[in-house]
Formats: C-alpha cells, structure tokens, sequence
C-alpha cells in the first residue's frame, strides 16, 4: 500500500534555477568578502600617514605657540616627537599624548628623503643623542621632506607625505 498521496510519483528536490540562484548568491557575498579583506594594508598605510599628518601639525602649532623648536626622527618602523632645549641645548622626546613615540603596525616601513642636510645643534660628545631629520620652527616653517610608506620592502610606496618648507603638508 502506497504511503504518498496520489499524483506525487515525482522525486522532489530544487530545480536548476533555485540552484543557479543560490550559487550567484553565494559567488557575490564571497567576492564582497574578498573585496573588504583584500585592501587591508594598503587602508592601513594610509591611517598610518594620516596620523602622522596630524602629529606633525599638531607638533608645528605647539612649536608656534610655545615658542620653542620641535622635530621628528624618523626610523624604519617607528617615529619620535622631540623638543629642543635652549638652557641644555639638547632634544629631548616628547613624552605627551597625541606626540608621544608611536611605532608602525608590522610590515610596514618608513622611509625619508630630506631636500637637503642640516646642522642642527648636537649635544656633548660621548652622550646618546636625539637629533630630529625634519625640524618644525617656532616660525611655523617644516623641513622640505618626503615621507614614504611600502608594505612590501623596496616596493612603491602606498601613502606619501611630502612638505614644501614652508609649513605645508600635502598628500600624494
């Protein structure tokens, strides 16, 4: 005795539409996946520039206001806020948030090219010593630079950070 009603002798299941419906789906949420996941670093690069930007304006209005000389060290993967010091006559770091020393996420990479070199003043022989590449004047005028960052070493740089020596910093 048939336990199904009558007229449903068919195998039921999903017909190629609902199928080929469900596969677009899916292949869209897997490209949105990639997408948002695939521009990571280089989004990352520019948060990096863009904090950098704002340290170093934030670091030239302080050098106007206070009256005093202020600079950066740049290294590899890290950068450093510093004052100078008349009385001493020695840079000493920043310690105060939003200046204080910030290191770069991993894997990516300073790099600075300076429009030309200068003698900045230099403590004793014989102490270590903070001396900044780009200097921010009481004046309001930043050192000619340009700031790269790479993701990959030796690749192009992602975000570029360049000032005129005139207090102007601009993206590239």
């Amino acid at each position: 005795m048939p336990t199904s009603p009558p007229g449903s002798d068919r195998a039921r299941g999903f017909t190629l539409v609902e199928m080929l419906v469900t596969l677009v789906i899916m292949a869209l949420l897997a490209g949105l996946a990639t997408l948002s996941a695939g521009g990571n670093a280089q989004r990352s690069a520019r948060d990096e520039m863009s904090r950098i930007r704002e340290a170093l304006s934030y670091a030239s209005d302080e050098a106007m206001l206070q009256a005093q000389e202020y600079g950066f060290i740049i290294d590899e993967d890290a950068y450093t806020v510093v004052r100078f010091d008349p009385e001493t006559e020695t840079w000493s770091e920043v310690m105060e948030k939003p200046l204080d020393a910030h290191a770069l996420p991993a894997g990516m990479r300073l790099a600075l090219e300076l429009a030309e070199a200068r003698d900045l003043p230099r403590s004793e022989e014989g102490k270590e010593e903070l001396v900044p590449e780009v200097l921010l004047s009481s004046s309001g005028e930043i050192s000619e630079f340009r700031l790269d960052i790479q993701i990959s070493p030796g690749g192009d740089p992602v975000a570029v950070l360049e000032s005129d020596g005139s207090g102007t910093l601009r993206d590239l």
